[in-house]
């Protein structure tokens, strides 16, 4: 899975195009659904967490705007999980490289601010 595209509000995944938020799930592109304002909550990640990847890429938007709770840190910390928060066009490099590495990575991204 390859992450070909992020311009504001979309991304490029594999020749198919995002128009939101989205969260990669092993191989598969999944709507971020149920947002709220620019809080990354723990259940909004609790699907990228079961799995037990090792590592969590969170795209905090075009400018960083989302915040990462700190109970949602601490859930990935108890899990024993790497985590990369940063803004979305860095974290889709990010996630690329992890990609390229091997690793086993899933990703949490906000399209616009």
């Amino acid at each position: 899975m390859k992450i070909e595209e992020y311009k504001f509000g979309m991304f490029r995944i594999d020749g198919k195009d995002y128009l939101d938020d989205i969260k990669i799930i092993g191989n598969k592109v999944r709507f971020w659904q149920n947002r709220e304002f620019h809080f990354l909550k723990p259940e909004n990640i609790k699907e990228l967490v079961d799995p037990k990847p090792e590592y969590i890429v969170i795209g905090t938007g075009a400018s960083g705007m989302l915040n990462v709770l700190p109970e949602t840190k601490d859930m990935i910390y108890k899990n024993r999980i790497r985590f990369v928060a940063e803004p979305t066009e860095k974290a889709c490099n990010t996630f690329n490289d992890l990609v390229k590495q091997n690793k086993k990575v899933n990703a949490i991204l906000h399209a616009t601010c």
